[in-house]
C-alpha cells in the first residue's frame, strides 16, 4: 500500500485528496495547522513552515502531494506569502528528494497571468514568467516555489507541478475567493461585475488530476488544470439562474475597480478585516485570458465537465451549507 502524505489536509482541497486517495487505497496522513472534527486518517499537526514538522512528516511515506498554501490574494504581512508558499515549498520538496519520495506541487494558474489589460490571447503552462511580472505576492510566490521545486529535479526529485484554475464544489470552509464570488452571486449580494474571462473546475477534478500525476505525471512538467472558459457574466446569469436571484445589473469599469481594490486593502489595514475586493483580484480579472488545459487532458487523462455543471455543482454546494 502506498503511503501519501497530503499537506494542507485539513484545508479545501486537502480534505477532497484525502478522501479520494483513501478510496483508492492509498495509506493517508494529513500534515495541517488543524483539522476539521471527525478527520478519519492519520493527522500530524503541525506547519510546512517548520522543518522539524516536515522532516517528522515525510519520514514514512512514499509520495507527497503538496497543497498546503496561503491562497488568499491579500494579507497584512506580504512576507506571510513567501515564507508559506515558498519556504514551505522548499522544505517539503527538499526532504522528499532526501527520502526518495514522489511529489506532486500544486501551484496556482496566476502564475500564468501578465500582460497588458484587456489583451484578449490564450495561454497554457508553457508560458514561463518571472516572478517580477505577475499580479501580486500570491501568484509571485506561487512561481518562485515552482522554480523551488524545479531546483529539486534538477537534483533528482521526481516531482510534477499543477496549475489549477478556480476550484470550486463543495467542503470549503474558508471560503476561497473563487467561492465567495459564487456565493455571493448566489445570494444576490452583488450588484455589479468587473467582466472578466473565467476558468472554473470542480475541486474534485483537481483532486483526481493529483493522484494520477502521481503515477504518470513527467518529472519537471508542469501541467495546467483548466477547464471551459467563459465570461464572468454569463456565470454570474447560470448563477443567478440556478439560485433564482436577480444577477448583477451593472459592469464597473477597471479604473472604479482598481480604486475600489486600493480603498478595501486600504480598510483592511485599519480594520484587521480580509480585503473584500484586493488589487491582486482587480488586476487577475482585468487580464482577459483563456486557458488552455490540453496537456493535462492528454496526459493524465484530466475531463472536467462544462462550465454550467461546474456552476451548478457549486451552486448547489453553497445551498447545501445553507
Amino acid at each position: 500500500m502506498t503511503r501519501l502524505l497530503v499537506t494542507g489536509a485539513g484545508g479545501f482541497l486537502g480534505g477532497h485528496l484525502c478522501r479520494l486517495a483513501a478510496a483508492r487505497g492509498f495509506e493517508v496522513t494529513g500534515l495541517d495547522l488543524r483539522f476539521p472534527a471527525g478527520f478519519p486518517h492519520r493527522a500530524i499537526t503541525g506547519s510546512v513552515t517548520r522543518a522539524a514538522d516536515v522532516e517528522a512528516a515525510v519520514a514514512a511515506t512514499d509520495a507527497i502531494i503538496h497543497a498546503a498554501a496561503l491562497t488568499g490574494l491579500w494579507t497584512p504581512a506580504r512576507a506571510d506569502w513567501f515564507e508559506v508558499n515558498l519556504g514551505g515549498t522548499r522544505r517539503v520538496a527538499a526532504a522528499a528528494r532526501a527520502r526518495g519520495a514522489r511529489l506532486v506541487h500544486v501551484s496556482s494558474f496566476t502564475t500564468l497571468v501578465s500582460g497588458p489589460r484587456g489583451e484578449r490571447r490564450t495561454v497554457d503552462e508553457t508560458v514561463e514568467l518571472p516572478p517580477s511580472a505577475l499580479m501580486g505576492g500570491y501568484p509571485a510566490s506561487k512561481r518562485m516555489a515552482e522554480l523551488a521545486v524545479l531546483a529539486e529535479v534538477a537534483q533528482g526529485l521526481h516531482a510534477t507541478i499543477l496549475l489549477p484554475a478556480a476550484p470550486v464544489g463543495p467542503g470549503d470552509r474558508t471560503p476561497t475567493a473563487p467561492m465567495r464570488l459564487i456565493r455571493d452571486l448566489a445570494s444576490g449580494r452583488l450588484p455589479a461585475i468587473l467582466e472578466a474571462r473565467m476558468n472554473l473546475v470542480p475541486v474534485e477534478a483537481v483532486a483526481e488530476a493529483a493522484l494520477a500525476a502521481l503515477e504518470r505525471g513527467v518529472p519537471g512538467r508542469r501541467y495546467l488544470l483548466a477547464g471551459d472558459n467563459a465570461w464572468l457574466s454569463e456565470i454570474a446569469a447560470e448563477v443567478a439562474r440556478l439560485a433564482r436571484v436577480r444577477p448583477p445589473r451593472a459592469r464597473v469599469p477597471y479604473p472604479l475597480a482598481h480604486i475600489a481594490g486600493m480603498a478595501s486593502e486600504a480598510a483592511a489595514w485599519f480594520s484587521g478585516a480580509e480585503a473584500g475586493a484586493p488589487l491582486t483580484g482587480v488586476r487577475l480579472a482585468a487580464r482577459l485570458l483563456d486557458f488552455d488545459g490540453s496537456r493535462a487532458r492528454t496526459e493524465l487523462g484530466f475531463s472536467p465537465p462544462g462550465w454550467r455543471e461546474t456552476v451548478a455543482r457549486a451552486v448547489a454546494a453553497v445551498q447545501a451549507e445553507g
